[in-house]
């Protein structure tokens, strides 16, 4: 293992990012600038290596737990607890991209898929997070309504009514995550989701969609014709 000061000038990530700009360093260059420095024989650049051919590609650091980096030799807790704000900051910056681009759109299956990704995608546990809309099928709420092992999921359908007659919602989607990898219900998803379909024509809201997020996609019940629409009385189109 060499040290990064023995290497050419041309091939240390600082140098190289300052000479060619930050757009030229590979992932393991990035990765190596973020944990700075590293110990004896083993260089920060060694580390990146080491975390990248573990995990494959930057995207999957996010969601990461803090004792994941703590198995590679030479990164020190502080450098773990770096690397996690990098990952949130990314996904903050993710989401909060998709938000701004959704804010005066309407919302679509695919757009939650790609706003909640990188969030679920890697979760070590399973979620459930309902997204309210109002009539212009517009975000007004989104709320964690879950958070446990997977395959466990335990949720009072009173809950999920409640939060759709407080922010009024006239529709909303579900989404969850299977940390297993496979994005295909269980036999409890589906119950699960006939279950809320019907309770909630009773308070006049509509669930659009189910989606199941996984590491290898996304599974939408609508897509798969899972949802049967209902038409709404707009004369009662507000009344709970």
């Amino acid at each position: 293992m060499s040290k990064i000061e023995d290497l050419p000038l041309i091939e240390k990530p600082r140098e190289k990012a300052e000479r060619f700009g930050i757009e030229s360093l590979k992932d393991e260059e990035l990765l190596a600038i973020v944990i700075n420095s590293g110990t004896v024989g083993h260089s920060s650049l060694d580390i990146a290596k080491d975390i990248l051919n573990d995990c494959r590609n930057l995207s999957s650091l996010i969601n990461k737990p803090s004792l994941y980096f703590h198995r590679f030799k030479g990164l020190k807790k502080a450098k773990a607890t770096t690397l996690l704000a990098v990952s949130e900051i990314a996904k903050r910056i993710n989401e909060k991209q998709l938000f701004i681009k959704e804010e005066n759109t309407a919302v679509t299956s695919d757009g939650l898929f790609k706003r909640y990704f990188y969030r679920l995608s890697a979760a070590a546990q399973e979620q459930l997070i309902i997204v309210i809309l109002n009539k212009n099928k517009q975000i007004i709420n989104e709320s964690v309504l879950y958070h446990g092992d997977e395959n466990n999921i335990s949720i009072n359908y009173r809950d999920i009514l409640r939060l759709l007659m407080i922010h009024n919602g006239y529709y909303f989607y579900l989404v969850h995550n299977h940390p297993g990898g496979s994005f295909l219900p269980s036999e409890a998803d589906i119950v699960f989701t006939e279950k809320i379909k019907a309770k909630s024509k009773h308070i006049r809201a509509e669930l659009l969609d189910h989606i199941i997020i996984s590491s290898n996609g996304y599974y939408s019940f609508l897509h798969e014709k899972l949802l049967k629409q209902y038409k709404k009385d707009e004369n009662n189109e507000n009344s709970y």
